[in-house]
């Protein structure tokens, strides 16, 4: 990665009391999505806009799962949440959401958009994941 640009580490989806990457949810239980970013050295000391979106889609069914917070964050890097280069934004997901795609299989859409003059853009896929039946 540049010093001028905004990179997606990893996104994945996970149980709410878990660090790591679940390849399972329970549909009985709140989940998260996890999106992992970096920003280089230059673009994140000079504060420049970035807009974090998630897109958690039913591979089933095509619908898309809504989140409990809302799906695009957007800020200055170097302010709260992104005052880090290594930055983690974490989205909800209500279990009573999960329970509508039982036995579904998932996976989110991720994109880092940044800058304003000569944008920058990162996306991601996350792992598959299954909901629980």
């Amino acid at each position: 990665m540049g010093p001028n640009d905004v990179e997606i580490v990893r996104v994945f989806a996970r149980n709410t009391t878990s660090p790591n990457a679940d390849p399972t949810l329970d549909p009985d239980k709140n989940a998260e999505i996890a999106l992992e970013a970096e920003a280089g050295d230059a673009i994140f000391r000079i504060g420049a806009p970035y807009e974090v979106e998630v897109v958690v889609k039913d591979l089933f069914d095509g619908t898309n799962i809504p989140t409990t917070t809302a799906n695009v964050v957007s800020g200055l890097l170097s302010k709260a949440p992104w005052d880090k280069q290594a930055a983690v934004f974490v989205f909800g997901i209500a279990a009573a959401e999960l329970a509508k795609h039982r036995g579904h299989q998932c996976e989110v859409y991720a994109s880092v958009y940044m800058g304003l003059q000569d944008p920058d853009a990162s996306f991601a896929t996350s792992p598959r994941f299954l909901i629980q039946r």
